[in-house]
């Protein structure tokens, strides 16, 4: 089955379920999808990809925080921030759409 058609088996789940808009595309997904990435929906993924993608996406985010907010850090603190907060971050945005997934009894990628 192709992609295109898989997507808009899981997006018509996904609203029947119920699950709010922003949860089903949030802005990471959004962005992959619009550069041509065809990914799949988060609540369809795997923990560790999910985590990957929350991780890549936070870091940046929480650099330019510590950047904006902290005066008179040294560049190691602030990578170290972005790390931490890079992990406990995509640990979080994983655990949500892993346990949301479970929740909701959606249908694995592989199955739609």
């Amino acid at each position: 089955m192709s992609y295109s058609i898989k997507l808009e088996a899981a997006l018509r789940e996904l609203e029947e379920a119920k699950i709010n808009k922003i949860n089903v595309m949030p802005p990471p997904y959004r962005l992959l999808r619009k550069l041509g990435i065809e990914i799949v929906p988060f609540h369809y993924n795997r923990f560790l990809s999910n985590f990957a993608i929350a991780f890549t996406w936070y870091i940046p985010i929480s650099f330019a925080l510590a950047f904006w907010h902290l005066e008179d850090i040294s560049i190691a603190k602030v990578f170290a921030f972005g790390l931490f907060s890079g992990l406990v971050l995509g640990l979080c945005t994983a655990a949500y759409y892993s346990n949301s997934a479970k929740k909701h009894k959606l249908s694995a990628w592989d199955k739609l």
